[in-house]
Parts: structure tokens; sequence; C-alpha cells
């Protein structure tokens, strides 16, 4: 049995008991994914989503993400894909207050401090042979800047594949460690997204 994982869903850093910052994902695009996978021969899919999108799961943090991909998914040899669609809160607040709870009555001075995640490098650093699909999004940028942050987020985590999509003109582009690069709709990425990643794996039935 050949897997691939799908992660999706968004992820939460508390800041307070009541307070949390928040990466929003709603595991839409990685049940988009599933569904793709399911259609093809000699592979289980396997759908993993954090509790914002599947309120039964017990995924809540990016810790708690990075956790369960490397204690659950990399020990397991039959991985051979992960796609890594989970948005991952990648900043971090103090509580602005050493009251237990904030008030919405007052205002609070804070400062964000960003996280380095480097959970895709580890990815690649432990398990070598598995085809790792990672996401970069963007805000307004041209098609260059686009590849240009695609092909960084190649370079700088190994990794095989990348969709980036910019939210604010809403052009998409598809890139692997081949040099080869797409652009069109995000179905037909999606589609061309999951038969890269099974010819990469030597997984794709011809």
């Amino acid at each position: 049995m050949n897997k691939v994982v799908i992660i999706g869903g968004g992820t939460f850093n508390h800041v307070s008991c009541h307070l949390s910052l928040a990466a929003p994902a709603f595991g839409t695009t990685a049940r988009q994914l599933n569904d793709l996978y399911s259609e093809k021969r000699g592979v289980t899919p396997v759908l993993v989503l954090t509790k914002m999108a599947d309120y039964g799961s017990k995924l809540i943090t990016s810790d708690d993400v990075i956790r369960h991909v490397l204690n659950e998914i990399l020990p397991d040899k039959t991985v051979k894909v992960i796609v890594m669609n989970a948005a991952m809160c990648d900043f971090k607040m103090e509580s602005p207050s050493t009251l237990p709870r904030l008030s919405s009555r007052e205002d609070y001075e804070v400062v964000l401090e960003g996280i380095q995640v480097k959970l895709l490098d580890a990815i690649k650093t432990i398990r070598p042979d598995i085809v790792v699909v990672g996401f970069k999004t963007t805000h307004g940028a041209s098609l260059v800047e686009q590849v240009w942050k695609a092909s960084n987020c190649l370079a700088e985590n190994k990794i095989d594949i990348v969709l980036a999509n910019d939210v604010g003109v809403r052009s998409n582009i598809l890139l692997n460690n081949r040099s080869e690069y797409l652009t069109g709709e995000r179905e037909d990425l999606l589609e061309t997204l999951v038969q890269w990643s099974l010819e990469m794996s030597g997984l794709a039935i011809r």
C-alpha cells in the first residue's frame, strides 16, 4: 500500500487563555486533492486536517502539526508523497497583560514575532525519498515575483513541487525541481500537481 498524505487546514498560536493568532484555512483544497488522488490506482490517499478544518481533529497549533508529521507520518515507510497544504501560523505574540483574561474594553500594544517553520526542510532531511509538495501564497505579486518566490521555496526547503497562488490578482503557477512550470486555472493545476507527484514518486500508472 503506497500512501499519499494530504495535510490541510489552518493553525493557531495561543496568546492567552481565550485569544490566539491564526492562519486561516478550512481544508477546501486539501479535500479537493484527496478526491483527485482517490481516483488514481495504486495509491491510498490519507487526509489529515487540523481542527480548524475538522472539529474532530486534535491538531490545533503549528507545533501539533509538526509533531504529527515527525512522529506519526515520517516513520511510516509506505508514505511516498506528502502534500503540505496546511496554513502554518508563523507568528507568535506574548500576552500584553498579566491579567488572566484580556478585556475588550481596553487597548493593548502588541509585538508580533516571526517564526521560522522548517517542517518541509525537515521532511526532506529525514525522508529524502518522499516527494513533498508545498504551497506559496502571495498578494498582488507580478508573474515574475511569483515564480521567484516559488523557486526560492523549492530551493530553500529542498522540496519537489510548489503551487504558488496570488490572492490579489488570482494568478496560479505550478513549478517543480525539474525546472518545469505552468500557469492556469487552479483546478487544472491541481490535477497536474497530482500527476507530477505520482510520476516523481514512481507511482504513476501509464
